[in-house]
């Protein structure tokens, strides 16, 4: 596949990965990964954004993308038992990260838009390994700029992210509310907006009555909790389809409960399940609507030996198996 020159110039090659002991029978992603230069057809495609200049709180999610990728992706098996997913038929390569600029939110913001907008028009589903959670907004807008109509968008976090800039200051909390005030085509409909994993002392009161007066739906963790995963993300994927073409999935790895997660800008004590958020994404990668997730706020520096980057590699992973039986059955 082709990509303009304009949108090569901001993709950095990933760093190649050996494959450790080569079995045959033990196959892992890096071995069934290709160089997308030389593919007529990418079905999904991992991109970087190292990106966290917006964030508020413990700086470090740059070093995310290269994190996931070395400690929980790449050396990852193609074959899960307890889903009977086997990856072998999916074409996926790696497009390596997009060329930031870390003092310059919005210039890397156009950057960002500028590949993902031509990755997915190749039909690439895509895999975003970030970077701070307000990278999002160009990567809905990226997917909303090869659509006719609108998108849904279904977050993982541990923070409602519709926060009003900070002295004109795009963050890593505005995304969303940016996106509903989107001025040039398609905004953000609230009401296709479903935000899962709202948790603890981490929100304000003000933002949380803007949910409620704009139609977006949250569903704390306690309410997971005391509920089934598979039962709250059925509810989600009707009001996210609800009239729409496509749906997003935003996973900002702070949704988890900081057992699973310590490694994060803001740590999470009570927040969603490792098997929770394997669970739902496993059943929203499979949604015939479903067409690119984000993965976020990977903070390598805050991590306890590399624990946060292994389980974003296994929501990944389960993303990707998702995309195969999406794809292929």
């Amino acid at each position: 596949m082709k990509l303009s020159l304009d949108a090569q110039k901001y993709l950095f090659d990933a760093k190649g990965i050996g494959t450790l002991c080569p079995d045959d029978a033990d196959i892992k992603l890096a071995e069934i990964m290709k160089d997308w230069r030389t593919m007529d057809k990418v079905d999904v495609g991992i991109i970087g954004t190292p990106f966290d200049t917006s964030v508020m709180y413990r700086p470090g999610c740059r070093f995310g993308p290269e994190s996931i990728r070395s400690n929980g992706l790449i050396f990852s098996n193609i074959y899960e038992p307890g889903l009977d997913c086997d990856l072998n038929g999916l074409q996926i390569a790696d497009f390596g990260n997009i060329d930031v600029v870390y003092t310059d939110v919005l210039e890397t913001h156009r950057r960002v838009e500028l590949v993902l907008s031509e990755i997915i028009k190749a039909g690439v589903t895509p895999l975003v390994l970030g970077g701070d959670h307000g990278t999002t907004y160009p990567h809905v807008k990226s997917l909303l700029n090869n659509l006719e109509g609108n998108v849904g968008v279904i977050m993982f976090d541990g923070h409602l992210d519709v926060r009003t800039d900070h002295h004109g200051m795009i963050s890593s909390g505005t995304p969303f509310r940016r996106l509903m005030e989107e001025p040039e085509r398609n905004p953000l409909n609230p009401k296709n907006l479903v935000e899962i994993g709202i948790n603890g002392w981490l929100a304000s009161k003000k933002y949380g009555d803007f949910c409620k007066e704009q139609g977006i739906t949250v569903i704390p963790a306690r309410e997971v909790h005391k509920r089934s995963i598979e039962d709250v993300v059925k509810q989600a994927l009707e009001i996210a389809g609800d009239g729409t073409e496509a749906i997003w999935i935003s996973f900002d790895i702070d949704g988890l409960d900081l057992a699973y997660a310590p490694g994060t800008c803001a740590p999470n004590p009570g927040g969603l399940t490792a098997y929770q958020a394997l669970e739902a994404i496993w059943m929203i990668g499979q949604h015939p609507l479903c067409r690119g997730m984000d993965l976020l706020e990977v903070s390598p520096p805050w991590d306890i030996q590399n624990l946060t980057s292994i389980t974003a590699g296994a929501l990944a992973m389960q993303f990707i198996g998702a995309t195969k039986k999406r794809i292929y059955g």
